[in-house]
C-alpha cells in the first residue's frame, strides 16, 4: 500500500491534521507537511529567498514576536519542508490541499521543489466540499476551515495531477514569479498578481471618522473579504494609509491594540470613488462593532441551506459559474451539488 503524504500551506491547516490525527480521522501513518510561510503577499520575483521573505515578514509585522522569535521560525519552517520534501519517492501518493491564496501560492511553490520527479499527486480543493451535520451546513474558505472529523469526505473531492495540467501550474507560478507585485489573490479559480493597495478601499470603508481600536477595522476587513487575507497584510496597508495622509492614529504607531485610528478627508476622497463602498462607510456602525459583525456571520451562515437549495434548482439551466455568482456559493461548491 502507498503511503500518503499530505501537504498544506497554512498553519491553520496544519493544525486540523493534526487534530484529525489525534480524533483518529486520519490515519496516524499517514504523514502531513506543513509551509507556513504566506506567499500571496511579500516578495517571490525570480524566485522564494528565505532572507528576502524574513525582510519582508520585518515590514508587515512590526510586533516584537516577529523581531525576537519570526525569522528563526521562518526559517526552521523552510528547513522543515525542503527536508520533509526531499525524502518523497514514488511509492507515496501526494496529497496537496487548498483554498485560499496563500494555500494556492504554496501548492505552486510545491510543485515547483517537485517538478521532474515521476510521482503520484492529486490536488484537493477544500473550499469544493459541502459538509453536513444534523441542521447545520458548513463550507469552508481554506484549508485552515475544514471540520477535522469529516477529513474523508473532503479527500474524497481529490483530482489527479495530470502533465498538462501540472505543467500549466508550473507555467502559472513563473508567470507570477516574473511579477513585481507584492500580493497575489486567488478568486475564481485563477490566481494573478494584483496591486499593493487592492485592499485600501476594504480597509477605509471600515474605518470610522471617530478613532477606533485598528484590530476592530482589521476584524471586519478579513472577515468579510471576498478572498482570505492575513491580519498582517491588511494591517501594513493600515499603516500605509497612515503614512499618505489617508488615515489618521493616536497610541503607538505599528502595534495594532495600542494604536487607534480614523478616517481622514484626504481618505473619504479616496473612499467616494467608490460609491458601493461609500454606502457601507455611511452605514457601517454594525459592521464596525467586530462582535455585532460575528454575529450577524452567524446568522448570515443559516440562510446558506437556502443559497444551496437554489443552486441546486438552477443546475439544469444555468452554468456551474453563473449559479456560483448568483449564490455566492464557489463554482466547485455548485458543481459538486
Amino acid at each position: 500500500m502507498n503511503n500518503i503524504v499530505n501537504i498544506c500551506f497554512s498553519e491553520g491547516g496544519g493544525g486540523n491534521f493534526r487534530v484529525a490525527i489525534r480524533m483518529n480521522e486520519l490515519d496516524s501513518q499517514q504523514k502531513v507537511i506543513v509551509l507556513s510561510d504566506d506567499l500571496s503577499h511579500g516578495p517571490i520575483k525570480g524566485e522564494v529567498n528565505i532572507e528576502e521573505r524574513i525582510n519582508w515578514g520585518s515590514i508587515v509585522d512590526e510586533e516584537e514576536y516577529f523581531e525576537n522569535y519570526g525569522a528563526d521560525d521562518l526559517k526552521e519552517n523552510y528547513n522543515t519542508f525542503y527536508n520533509e520534501i526531499s525524502k518523497i519517492n514514488d511509492k507515496d501518493t501526494l496529497y496537496l490541499w487548498y483554498g485560499s491564496s496563500q494555500e494556492f501560492c504554496g501548492m505552486l511553490y510545491a510543485l515547483e521543489l517537485l517538478k521532474d520527479r515521476n510521482l503520484n499527486i492529486y490536488l484537493i480543493n477544500a473550499t469544493d466540499t459541502i459538509v453536513k451535520d444534523k441542521d447545520n451546513v458548513y463550507l469552508s474558505r481554506a484549508v485552515g476551515d475544514i471540520i477535522p472529523q469529516y477529513i474523508d469526505k473532503y479527500t474524497s473531492s481529490k483530482q489527479k495531477l495530470n502533465s498538462n495540467k501540472y505543467k500549466q501550474l508550473l507555467d502559472t507560478w513563473e508567470s507570477l514569479k516574473k511579477d513585481n507585485s507584492i500580493l497575489r489573490v486567488f478568486k475564481n479559480e485563477q490566481i494573478k498578481s494584483v496591486d499593493e493597495n487592492y485592499f485600501d478601499i476594504d480597509v477605509l470603508k471600515y474605518t470610522p471618522k471617530e478613532f477606533r481600536k485598528s484590530a476592530r477595522i482589521v476584524g471586519p476587513v478579513i472577515g468579510n473579504s471576498e478572498v482570505i487575507i492575513s491580519d498582517d497584510y491588511v494591517f501594513w496597508r493600515v499603516k500605509e494609509l497612515v503614512k499618505c495622509g489617508k488615515i489618521d492614529y493616536s497610541g503607538k504607531f505599528g502595534i495594532m491594540r495600542e494604536m487607534e485610528i480614523k478616517i481622514t478627508k484626504e481618505g473619504l476622497k479616496l473612499l467616494n470613488t467608490n460609491q458601493k463602498a461609500m454606502s457601507v462607510w455611511k452605514n457601517s456602525k454594525e459592521s464596525l462593532d467586530y462582535e455585532e459583525y460575528m454575529v450577524n456571520e452567524y446568522i448570515k451562515e443559516g440562510r446558506l441551506e437556502e443559497r444551496i437549495s437554489i443552486a441546486k434548482k438552477l443546475k439544469d439551466v444555468l452554468d456551474s459559474k453563473t449559479i456560483a455568482d448568483k449564490t455566492g456559493l464557489t463554482i466547485g461548491q455548485v458543481k459538486n451539488l
